[in-house]
């Protein structure tokens, strides 16, 4: 399937699903589009089996003709990301600094040994074969919460701002220790061996390196957008600049992330009060109106993906997948409520540990993000089993999760869990 031909069907399948929900479902958008796209995925797997008409081929030709791993990690979330960095109050995260990072790098680390572990002792007692490797590997590749779900989903909740701040800030920031432990377990689990020192310069070297870079994209917006005297101008500028940032970090094999990041807080504090009226307006309609788009297409592919997902030869059906799903939820409560404790002890923090903790659990979305990196596994004879938990607990994260958390909390209980 040419290009184009799959971008044409991706945006079809896309707006009639998304006129199904609008008409019929009344879901909040990005959920019930992926909860389409399993259900017409699932569908015509059923309706190949009754008559085979070579609808699925279609569909899985579809799909590869993206590469989530490129099309995601790659592609559209250079501009999510920028877009929901640069509504991000300065102020606000500077008072909620110590809460925000420590759950983005020390809360990411803690759940990563804490599932891995639980998912690798829970295959053991079913008798599925595992090893350590393989198991904090997939600890690494879900642990942290995906942006472009926490960002889509959470937002719509009613968050006090003080919380929206600390959720939207984790999972902006959180990817690079993900990618670094992801890099490092990927090693192990192909039989490789850790190295301290190797870990500690990937650390630096995405870290370090894409905010530097960061920085400096942030500069030529700084140093141009003010100039501009037509929305179309600045449009570009924003464009180009976000795009070329995101390459070029890639290029010198830096965080494209954590320099997206930090170029949207550093513009959206800086830069956007420099901005005339005329050009900032009209470019945050187009922004926020992108920001749906790419959202919803995203949803949807990663819905679709499910026609990548085969059934698993001599293993008990539906075990790992719970498994993965409890020892995520489980490894991140414990995760979470050690930040939390902690800061509290220290009066760093003055929150309802246990209720922050509940929050930030079930609120802890995981989308594409961590389907991309499952999928850009090598071939292996363990990959299938470690796709298989990844989309299990990607699809119960949007979909359950995402369809709960607002009844689990009132108004007047959210604006307690954190005080400070």
């Amino acid at each position: 399937m040419g290009v184009f031909s799959a971008i044409a069907c991706l945006f079809g399948i896309v707006a009639l699903l998304s006129f199904v929900n609008d008409r019929w479902l009344h879901m909040q958008s990005d959920i019930g589009l992926l909860l389409l796209a399993v259900a017409l995925t699932i569908g015509l797997r059923l309706i190949e089996i009754l008559v085979p008409a070579g609808i699925l081929d279609l569909l899985h030709q579809l799909t590869q003709s993206f590469n989530l791993n490129d099309t995601l990690l790659k592609g559209v979330l250079c501009f999510l990301l920028f877009r929901g960095s640069i509504r991000v109050q300065w102020a606000r995260l500077r008072a909620q600094r110590w809460l925000v990072l420590s759950l983005a790098f020390v809360t990411t680390a803690i759940g990563c040994f804490v599932t891995g572990g639980l998912v690798l002792a829970g295959t053991a007692a079913f008798g599925i074969v595992m090893t350590l490797g393989q198991a904090l590997l997939f600890g690494a590749l879900i642990a942290a919460t995906d942006p472009v779900a926490a960002l889509s989903i959470l937002s719509k909740v009613g968050l006090p701002a003080n919380l929206e701040t600390v959720v939207d800030g984790e999972s902006l920031l959180n990817d690079g220790v993900a990618v670094v432990l992801f890099t490092i377990f990927a090693d192990m689990a192909v039989g490789g061996s850790a190295d301290a020192v190797g870990a500690a310069t990937i650390f630096a070297r995405e870290v370090v390196g894409g905010a530097a870079i960061g920085v400096v994209g942030w500069l030529v917006l700084h140093l141009s957008m003010p100039r501009a005297t037509t929305y179309s101008t600045g449009l570009l500028i924003s464009l180009g600049a976000v795009s070329c940032l995101y390459a070029g970090a890639q290029y010198i094999h830096v965080s494209g992330p954590i320099a997206t990041v930090v170029a949207g807080l550093l513009t959206g504090n800086v830069t956007g009060p420099r901005i005339s009226r005329p050009v900032l307006e009209p470019l945050r309609i187009f922004w926020e109106g992108l920001d749906d788009v790419l959202n919803s297409l995203l949803f949807v592919f990663v819905g679709l993906h499910v026609v990548l997902i085969n059934p698993l030869e001599d293993v008990p059906f539906g075990v790992p997948d719970l498994i993965a799903i409890a020892a995520v939820l489980v490894g991140r409560a414990v995760a979470v409520y050690t930040v939390v404790r902690g800061l509290d002890a220290t009066g760093r923090v003055s929150a309802d540990s246990v209720g922050l903790t509940k929050l930030l659990t079930w609120g802890g979305l995981r989308g594409g993000l961590s389907l991309a990196l499952a999928v850009s596994l090598p071939d292996t004879p363990w990959k299938p089993l470690l796709l298989n938990m990844t989309f299990a607990v990607v699809v119960f994260s949007i979909v359950v999760q995402g369809l709960t958390i607002r009844s689990l909390f009132t108004r007047e209980q959210l604006e307690g869990l954190l005080r400070s």
